[in-house]
């Protein structure tokens, strides 16, 4: 749905994301979610079996990945991390890290 109404939808959310990044506040809707239980394995009839998801606002997820990309170019742009920084930056996981380590 967001996808079809990016034309007007595109600015509204700009002026919403700018005003929520300036005044370090974010809109009530947008911190709520709503958990549901989600079947892991076995016996559908065991509790313990489920594991809880919580299904929060894709608006707010949107401006999330959009801020994290932009602090991790500018960590990456100013040289922030060392060559020892593996996990959470994108083809420098901490698998590779592991078998790096185990090959040299």
């Amino acid at each position: 749905m967001l996808q079809e109404l990016k034309g007007a939808i595109s600015l509204p959310l700009s002026l919403i994301f700018k005003t929520s990044y300036e005044t370090d506040t974010l809109p009530k809707d947008w911190k709520s979610a709503n958990v549901t239980a989600v079947h892991k394995k076995s016996d559908k009839t065991v509790a313990d079996n489920y594991r809880p998801i919580s299904l929060t606002s894709i608006v707010c997820k949107i401006m999330d990945g959009i801020i994290s990309d932009a602090l991790v170019r500018h960590m990456k742009t100013n040289n922030f991390f060392t060559d020892k920084q593996f996990g959470f930056l994108k083809g420098r996981s901490a698998v590779l890290h592991f078998l790096m380590y185990w090959i040299n």
